[in-house]
């Protein structure tokens, strides 16, 4: 009979983290597109402030200058129903932190930018 791996709690929070940040970043594309962003979102996330662009030209304006032709290249290449997760993608990139971590950011970001009160995992 083969032994069973004991489970492991930190992943299990960091599996549970990325499921609800997905399931987050689902009801946001689902939503309707409301709302106008304006600049950088500024958030709080456990104590901590941050910028965090949401617009294509704010993204840009925030990578730097080495990424910009990576960036501009495909958003060139892009599909209009791919633009989100582009904005996304290279969001991601100028945030600070480990993976999981800029994912709450900018999770808590666009919520706030949605007009929503919802809270990115913790």
């Amino acid at each position: 009979m083969a032994e069973s791996i004991p489970a492991d709690p930190d992943e299990d929070d960091a599996v549970r983290r990325v499921r609800q940040q997905n399931a987050a970043f689902a009801e946001l594309d689902r939503a309707p597109a409301a709302h106008e962003v304006h600049g950088p979102v500024t958030v709080t996330v456990c104590g901590e402030r941050f910028e965090v662009p949401l617009t294509v030209p704010d993204v840009r304006a925030a990578l730097p200058e080495r990424l910009r032709g990576e960036f501009d290249a495909e958003f060139a290449a892009a599909p209009p129903n791919a633009l989100g997760a582009l904005v996304r993608k290279w969001a991601l990139e100028v945030i600070p932190g480990d993976a999981i971590d800029r994912v709450d950011v900018l999770l808590r970001a666009e919520q706030q930018a949605a007009g929503g009160s919802g809270t990115a995992a913790a």
